[in-house]
């Protein structure tokens, strides 16, 4: 508003605010500058875009690399966390947090061992929550059950007898599936 005041009163100054020639130029300078405001714009989202889609791509090769460490499925790791938090660092549920969902009450020493102060960093998050996985794996090997125990479900007491997974760990295994197809394994 102030660029607007002062174009005014420039053109007022210079006598050109009273005809019509002084309106048309301050209508011109105007649109100029909307022009570049709106160029500015489109190049700043086309950069946060830009950003976002790099943040994302490095993200699936940290997954690929910390899942290779540990031999888990990266695909499982990105169905979890698709599940648990929709890819959002921030998430909290309870006492729950970021990506992977991890509790800081249960996992305080994993996060010391690998100097994770924060659980809503994304990178720490996935390294804590695979390590989980890692840990239930030698555990229990088994992939359904491994996924009933992370989840924290009643039913894990049950699945020896029943073999029946809960709808989180079906729900998992069926996109962890469609990840692999997708990225053709």
């Amino acid at each position: 508003m102030r660029l607007l005041s002062y174009l005014r009163d420039y053109f007022y100054r210079c006598g050109l605010w009273g005809n019509n020639m002084g309106r048309k130029i301050l209508k011109f300078w105007i649109a100029v500058f909307a022009v570049i405001i709106a160029i500015l714009l489109v190049l700043t989202c086309s950069m946060l875009v830009e950003a976002h889609e790099n943040e994302e791509q490095n993200m699936h090769e940290y997954i690929e690399i910390v899942c290779e460490d540990r031999n888990i499925c990266p695909e499982l790791v990105e169905a979890i966390i698709e599940t648990e938090s929709n890819w959002n660092p921030d998430a909290q549920n309870g006492g729950c947090i970021g990506l992977m969902q991890i509790s800081e009450k249960w996992h305080r020493e994993r996060m010391q061992r690998f100097g994770v102060a924060d659980l809503s960093d994304p990178y720490g998050n996935i390294l804590v929550g695979v390590d989980y996985l890692a840990e239930l794996f030698d555990k229990y090997e088994d992939v359904g059950m491994v996924l009933l125990v992370y989840n924290g479900s009643s039913m894990a007491n049950d699945y020896w007898d029943t073999g029946e997974l809960s709808s989180y760990a079906e729900k998992i295994l069926a996109r962890s599936a469609e990840l692999e197809r997708i990225h053709g394994k």
